[in-house]
């Protein structure tokens, strides 16, 4: 964003960033340019007069934020003049430049004309004729669909701004010295009644959704880093308790205690430490990979849009400071996890160290008289259970590698789901509904010429099907609202409250005045597009729009409520006001409408609807088309399917952590077990017998560790389900997100969890091979002498 538009940081005339009107703005003799560039730091500097315009050509019309610049300076700033895939820059008056995605929603191409009509500084309506000559692509959809740059000249007289700037861009020479050049721009400019803004500033969306990604990746991490310390515990446990014999005979030849704990220490240092050096040249050369090749998210490129400046090519970088703290972390984890085993080893007496080996006598007794008995394999069970419970402690670290993994799997799904849920549902519920149609085409450009005739009778053969519990007719327009100090573009819906009441629920978030009225005049607006008008109650706005026959057509309407969905993005974009007002200023019939709004008894039914639709003799007959609510909101759909694909790279690591955890535990608990093992073998006992016995106390530990995981994970769940996670801090974050609002609750969704949560029970279970064949391969005598 700061490289293609904003720049490192603007100067405007104070107010002018909270206010947005261009009356507040920066003399042209004050020279600011010249003197900002003498500032030790700043490297290049333009003048800018930016504003909003609804942009027609033919019968296709769109809002546009149009930025009047110097054709000279501006490629100094930034680089949009280096992103033209047809046609050329600017050079001559009356010339624009525009996005790919603003000019196919335009029909538009080099050498086309194209009608801008604005608010003048003056508060009059302004209009003129521009000559297309360049298309740029900068890869993020924002820019491309709604920037556009014309001469500066050119701007300030469409604008009536002649020798007035809104703002001076300017780019520095290092961009981590950026607050640095500030702060001296503010001492040097002190005397001007101006503010000085970096980027930060100028986009606090973009700060908090950096933010906002930078929580759910720590809360992602701090999951993930529970299981892999989890994992590590059991492990580093498991080797300690092992050694109890050798600790016992260390003793016993005069090793004091304190010497045991810190050659333990010591090798676990060196074990974490070798261990972390092998992960981290692992992941560097996969980020390194991945860093030159880039990450294709192309797939989502509509998620992708929510995250402003965020192009679909992905570079991952490396922060050497986190690596830091990552092997702090590891080295720190190994270190914890072995404090008390080894302390407890220490205080032992050498012969109650090496005494492990008094009860493998009666232990291979009992196991003796169960396999002469009947029912073999439930003997081989029996004796697998006992073992479990015959050492509690193993048992507990071997279960606990899987009820972590469990347990994490179940936050993060819950939490995942709760995200999208609420995403779909409020999405759905407050304007789109399940089901939409329309006359093909009118989901891109929303031009009012794509109507449905006769909507009525169609509205009617709707609602009578089964699965369609309510519709409702819409009038949508794309629109300027003004008022005498500022301009904005909104979508425009005209409704009938009545049957919109029975569709959506924005009725029920109004909070002040009251919802649109049937035959009433009147404008509802969301909170957010009030606050930037500055406009209250009883207010009157200026709509202006083109008709279905190509003219502009204007309105006043009063402001007569305010809506608040907690949705900046929602409360800005969409405006309200009655469907036969909207009819009117489209210049649309009295039984027209653009669209029939449907919504259904079950939101699932919607994708097979809108297919069967699509066949009927209704809307095929009259080139309409019917849409399903995952068509209609892209955004939602592909943030789902890329959260997806993150949740399986989660759950890979969660499957591999817990894999190595159980199969540590378990190739350590045959370790510790040779002598019985061996005994068992002398004894008469097969080796594909003594596989099934440690398959059998896998199966065991493993069910013990899904219990567990399934409690943790579900009390969890519940309750943050019942409080909800509060996100406030970085609710400016979720402002391009659809349906988001600043509380997220968990929920639990069984289709989503069971099969995942099988396959780990089976890795749980399957990873206790390669420990079971080890002992199956066992020498009796060696195994025995080993004891």
């Amino acid at each position: 964003m700061t490289g293609y538009v904003t720049g490192d940081l603007k100067v405007h005339q104070r107010g002018f960033h909270d206010d947005r009107e261009m009356n507040i703005a920066v003399a042209e003799h004050w020279n600011l340019a010249e003197e900002m560039s003498s500032v030790t730091g700043v490297a290049a500097t333009t003048p800018r007069v930016t504003g909003n315009a609804l942009a027609s050509h033919a019968d296709q019309s769109r809002a546009l934020q149009v930025m009047g610049v110097d054709s000279t300076t501006e490629p100094q700033v930034t680089r949009l003049d280096r992103s033209i895939i047809h046609g050329r820059y600017l050079e001559g008056d009356n010339e624009i430049v525009m996005g790919v995605d603003a000019a196919s929603a335009l029909s538009t191409s080099p050498g086309d004309e194209l009608v801008l009509v604005v608010q003048a500084a003056d508060g009059s309506i302004g209009a003129d004729r521009f000559e297309v000559v360049g298309v740029f692509e900068t890869g993020i959809k924002r820019i491309d669909g709604f920037v556009a740059q014309m001469p500066l000249a050119s701007a300030q007289t469409l604008y009536a701004f002649e020798g007035r700037f809104t703002e001076i861009a300017a780019r520095v020479e290092d961009s981590d010295q950026l607050e640095a050049v500030v702060g001296s721009l503010r001492n040097q400019l002190q005397e001007r009644n101006v503010e000085v803004l970096g980027w930060p500033a100028l986009m606090p969306s973009l700060v908090q959704m950096v933010a906002f990604h930078d929580a759910v990746a720590y809360i992602v991490i701090f999951v993930v880093f529970v299981v892999v310390a989890a994992g590590i515990v059991n492990t580093i446990l498991m080797s300690v308790l092992e050694r109890g014999r050798e600790f016992g005979v260390m003793m016993a030849l005069g090793t004091p205690s304190s010497r045991i704990i810190w050659l333990v220490i010591l090798e676990t240092t060196i074990l974490a430490g070798l261990g972390y050096l092998l992960g981290l040249v692992l992941g560097l050369s996969l980020t390194g990979y991945f860093g030159s090749q880039g990450l294709d998210f192309s797939a989502y490129i509509k998620a992708m849009d929510t995250m402003p400046g965020l192009s679909s090519i992905v570079y991952p970088t490396i922060e050497v400071s986190r690596l830091v703290v990552i092997g702090i972390v590891v080295v720190s984890v190994a270190l914890l996890a072995l404090l008390l085993p080894a302390w407890k080893a220490s205080r032992n007496s050498p012969l109650e160290a090496m005494g492990a080996r008094r009860n493998v006598v009666n232990r291979i007794r009992r196991i003796r008289w169960e396999v002469t008995s009947d029912h073999r394999l439930l003997i081989f069970a029996q004796m697998a259970l006992r073992s479990v419970f015959r050492n509690p402690r193993r048992s507990v670290i071997t279960a606990s590698a899987t009820a972590f993994g469990l347990a994490a799997y179940l936050f993060l799904y819950a939490f995942a789901d709760g995200f999208f849920e609420q995403m779909i549902h409020n999405s759905t519920q407050q304007l789109s509904g399940h089901v939409q149609v329309m006359e093909a085409g009118h989901d891109i450009d929303l031009s009012p010429a794509l109507r449905i005739a006769g909507s009525q009778v169609l509205r009617q053969q709707l609602q009578g099907r089964p699965e369609v519990e309510a519709a409702a007719p819409r009038v949508v327009l794309r629109a300027m609202v003004a008022n005498p100090g500022k301009s904005l573009p909104v979508e425009l819906v005209g409704i009938a409250p009545g049957q919109e009441r029975a569709v959506t629920e924005l009725s029920g978030y109004m909070a002040q005045g009251t919802y649109v009225q049937p035959g009433e005049k009147g404008i509802v607006v969301g909170q957010k597009l009030a606050e930037e008008l500055n406009a209250r109650l009883g207010d009157k706005l200026v709509i202006t729009v083109q008709q279905a026959g190509g003219d502009l057509a204007s309105s006043a309407q009063a402001i007569r409520g305010i809506y608040r969905t907690g949705s900046d993005l929602f409360d800005t974009e969409y405006a309200f006001i009655d469907i036969n007002a909207a009819r009117t200023l489209g210049g649309l019939q009295e039984d027209e409408v653009s669209r029939i709004v449907l919504r259904l008894s079950d939101r699932s039914d919607s994708v097979a609807l809108a297919q069967t639709l699509n066949q009927s003799s209704p809307l095929t007959n009259h080139g309409l088309v019917a849409q399903d609510w995952e068509t209609l909101l892209p955004v939602v759909v592909q943030m789902v399917e890329m959260s997806k694909v993150d949740f399986y790279l989660i759950l890979s690591v969660v499957f591999v952590v817990v894999a190595i955890g159980v199969m540590n535990t378990m190739v350590m608990s045959v370790m510790e077990r040779t002598p019985e093992l061996g005994v068992m073998l002398a004894l008469g006992t097969r080796g594909g017998q003594l596989q099934l016995t440690i398959l059998f106390e896998a199966f065991f530990l493993a069910v013990l560790g899904m219990v567990a995981g399934t409690v943790v994970g579900g009390l969890l769940v519940f309750w943050l389900g019942q409080t909800g996670i509060d996100l406030s801090s970085v609710s400016r974050s979720l402002e391009a997100i659809p349906g988001i609002t600043d509380r997220i609750y968990p929920v639990l969704i069984f289709d989503h969890v069971w099969l995942p949560s099988l396959l780990l029970f089976l890795c749980s279970v399957l990873v206790a091979l390669y420990p079971a064949w080890r002992a199956s391969r066992l020498d009796p005598v060696e195994a025995i002498r080993h004891g």
